[in-house]
């Protein structure tokens, strides 16, 4: 992907702050010398500084008066002050993304102008692989140019999808869920592995191997997870066998559905 000529400011320099960080950089698309964190904790700075080669400071007041885009990514109650100190030095044409969870578009707008362009985003946390989505939503702001621009940012950090605003809390409860669903999967696979006489190493290997190739499967086929483990359960056979016991121990369905949906009210919450 071409390198981003832009020159952009994070306002915060948390975990989330430095995946985003970490995903533009490996991926070519954003050189260091042209980001710059504005982070209250001078360790962080310093941090921040040694480990991706950005300007890191505890005033980008100065930065942000140049900046092609500002992105704010603090917890929700630190947005009235962030604003605050964001009005006098933004320039009228600098895009401010926010992925400050659960913070709709209209409270940016309200506070540092109904003419900024604002993007709302939430990232992909998958950014350091190169897969997954990251899911944005811009005011009317925003020009041609402005979109390409967000576009390419974002592409940065792996795939990119464009919904209303009305479907961001059930994607960070989902999407953004997601990994937790299958690391804890991988983690029980590898057990079971163990138990039936795999060293770690070993069932660690068998289990990555077989979720790549039916990934793999499932992308070029578009075959529905039903129709192959159809293809999978012969009668009497060993596959259908696990299945009947993963049947009788209890609905797998039930607490996937549950976490989920108590991720996604969760972000109404973070919201309100």
């Amino acid at each position: 992907m071409k390198n981003v000529n832009k020159k952009i400011v994070f306002y915060g320099g948390g975990k989330m702050a430095e995946n985003i960080i970490r995903g533009l950089i490996k991926n070519e698309t954003m050189n260091p010398d042209n980001i710059t964190v504005g982070e209250m904790m001078q360790a962080r700075c310093s941090y921040l500084a040694d480990t991706y080669g950005v300007t890191a400071v505890t005033d980008a007041s100065e930065a942000i008066k140049e900046a092609d885009m500002v992105l704010i990514g603090v917890n929700p109650p630190q947005i009235p002050s962030v604003t605050g100190a964001l009005k006098p030095v933004l320039n009228e044409d600098t895009i401010v993304m926010s992925f400050a969870c659960g913070v709709a578009i209209k409270v940016f707008e309200n506070q540092l102008g109904s003419d900024k362009k604002i993007v709302r985003i939430v990232p992909n946390t998958l950014s350091q692989s190169g897969y997954g989505y990251s899911l944005a939503h811009s005011n009317e702001n925003l020009d041609e140019d402005d979109k390409a621009f967000v576009d390419q940012l974002l592409h940065g950090l792996g795939k990119v999808l464009y919904m209303e605003e009305s479907k961001f809390d059930s994607f960070q409860g989902y999407g953004c869920t997601g990994p937790l669903w299958i690391y804890k999967f991988v983690e029980a696979m590898i057990d079971a592995g163990i138990y039936v006489g795999f060293t770690r190493a070993e069932a660690r290997e068998l289990i990555l191997e077989n979720m790549l190739g039916t990934v793999k499967i499932l992308q070029e086929t578009g075959a529905s997870p039903t129709a192959k483990i159809e293809e999978l359960t012969s009668p009497g056979g060993v596959t259908i066998e696990a299945l009947r016991a993963l049947q009788e121990n209890g609905s797998y369905m039930r607490p996937t559905i549950a976490s989920m949906e108590a991720a996604v009210k969760k972000c109404a919450i973070v919201a309100s």
